[in-house]
């Protein structure tokens, strides 16, 4: 029997980089969850309150250790820039092994060779991030800088009002293309980093095609086109391409359109706007991705909630908010059951990995009227395993009355063993709220300013930003300034 027959639409929205530690440390700072999943688990969040934690870096020979904390309202690049680099979110990075299993296994010293045993002491951020060749704004120190609920109160909103799991792990303790690959197919076919600048493909079917055997609809909708028309997401893992059945593919508008013309598809994935730092150089995007503005993020973050909020299809839906991975900041919390996780597939990493590992800890929201306000959920008792992102694509084949065990899905191994969520979720509604969270940088009803101001000189958007208050009055200035942005920026001389 199929499992959460209340949903009819799940909503999926897979950001980028960040730990839990990081964004949703401080949730429940002073307050515990109202509900818990399993019923027997702790009634405590597992975050940053009420632990004094350090990491270590050595200095002129001496072991000098420095606090985990709230960031300062008001650093000088910004409260949105943090932190100050992209940290190294690789597996390694060859021939000095900084990278993610030095952040895990490392301390005051970097790891000289690949680990393959031992439990990760998570005591390794500081001592990677630091580069003493580099300038820097904070002496480094900014890696263990985390956001607090009134710094982020999009994602802690949505978080305290909704369900947020203190427990789910990413699936490969490396970068973002490996991760999603897990999320897609089970595997990352052998692949511990990003080996063509995010430009690889993985063949194979994909939960795209397992849901379409389920008579399941899909839909993928995205701005940035990576190769030719398609987006990243289409062409990292090509097998969805051949999914058929009932699907649209197409911008976010079309997935606006959707959502307020009863339309969305039973699986709606949604890409963000990528971001990414190269040379210092920043491209600013949606995905909450370091060291570009995290507000962003948020702003883009709350469009899409409010109109799934309002979409006729709310009252059957599950949206779901997950980071493909750590990106190199600071989370206190090793995965569990170290060198245990299953081996997806025959492929072998690089230097002997065999993918039985798991990465660091990454925020999961659910966001449905079916999960009770202020829930923290875990693996199911008895579990095996933590989540992490192939318990996705197991509870989705369940949901579409697909077997996990079946082969001819070729998920991979790791798949059929994975815990399952439909149980967080209620059989009956349970949520009725709207959550009305404020965050800097965005319109009146939440909707990305990139999205908007995008290819718009920045004293044109300072100008458009301090004269209009709406969307609409926003949007046909932005309109005004494309037809002649030359006769626009004549007039901030005069202002």
């Amino acid at each position: 029997m199929a499992v959460m027959p209340q949903i009819e639409t799940i909503v999926f929205l897979m950001l980028e980089n960040r730990s839990l530690d990081n964004v949703l440390g401080w949730l429940y700072e002073g307050s515990r969850p109202q509900n818990v999943f399993p019923l027997d688990s702790s009634r405590d969040y597992n975050g940053l309150a009420g632990k004094s934690l350090t990491q270590p870096r050595l200095e002129n020979g001496l072991i000098k250790r420095y606090p985990v904390i709230k960031a300062p309202d008001a650093p000088a690049k910004g409260l949105g820039y943090l932190p100050y680099w992209d940290p190294t979110e690789e597996m390694y990075q060859r021939y000095n092994w900084r990278g993610v299993m030095n952040q895990m296994f490392g301390n005051q010293n970097r790891i000289t060779t690949m680990p393959s045993s031992g439990t990760p002491g998570m005591q390794g951020f500081l001592q990677d991030y630091t580069m003493e060749d580099w300038s820097q704004e904070y002496g480094w120190q900014d890696i263990l800088w985390t956001y607090t609920p009134q710094q982020l109160n999009v994602i802690n909103s949505y978080a305290l009002n909704y369900a947020v799991s203190d427990a789910w792990f990413c699936s490969v303790p490396t970068q973002t293309d490996p991760n999603r690959a897990y999320s897609i197919l089970g595997s990352s076919q052998g692949r511990n980093n990003n080996y063509l600048r995010a430009n690889e493909q993985y063949p194979g079917p994909t939960i795209f095609n397992a849901l379409v055997k389920g008579n399941k609809s899909w839909g993928l909708y995205f701005t940035d086109k990576w190769s030719g028309d398609i987006s990243f997401t289409q062409h990292a893992f090509p097998g969805i391409t051949t999914a058929g059945g009932k699907h649209q593919i197409g911008s976010l508008e079309d997935f606006r359109t959707a959502a307020r013309g009863n339309a969305l598809p039973n699986f709606t994935y949604i890409e963000p706007k990528w971001g990414y730092s190269i040379a210092g150089n920043i491209t600013q995007g949606s995905d909450y991705h370091p060291p570009t503005n995290v507000f962003f993020g948020e702003s883009f973050l709350q469009w899409v909630y409010l109109i799934l909020r309002r979409s006729p299809q709310w009252n059957k839906m599950l949206f779901i908010v997950t980071f493909d991975e750590h990106g190199g900041t600071v989370d206190h919390v090793a995965p569990p059951r170290p060198w245990q996780a299953i081996k997806p597939d025959e492929t072998n990493g690089d230097y002997g990995f065999q993918f039985n590992l798991f990465g660091a800890r990454v925020p999961t929201l659910f966001i449905s009227p079916y999960v009770k306000p202020s829930t923290v959920f875990r693996a199911p008792k008895g579990s095996q395993f933590p989540f992490d992102h192939t318990s996705f694509i197991k509870t989705f084949l369940l949901w579409a009355g697909q077997d996990p065990n079946d082969p001819r899905l070729g998920l991979g191994k790791r798949v059929a063993a994975a815990p399952t969520f439909e149980n967080v979720l209620s059989r009956t509604p349970v949520n009725t709220q709207t959550v009305d969270a404020s965050v800097p940088a965005s319109t009146d009803d939440g909707r990305a300013l990139n999205a908007i101001f995008e290819g718009v000189g920045f004293a044109s958007v300072r100008k458009i930003m301090r004269e209009n208050e709406t969307e609409e009055q926003m949007e046909r200035e932005v309109a005004r300034y494309r037809r002649d942005p030359a006769a626009f920026e004549a007039e901030l001389s005069k202002d």
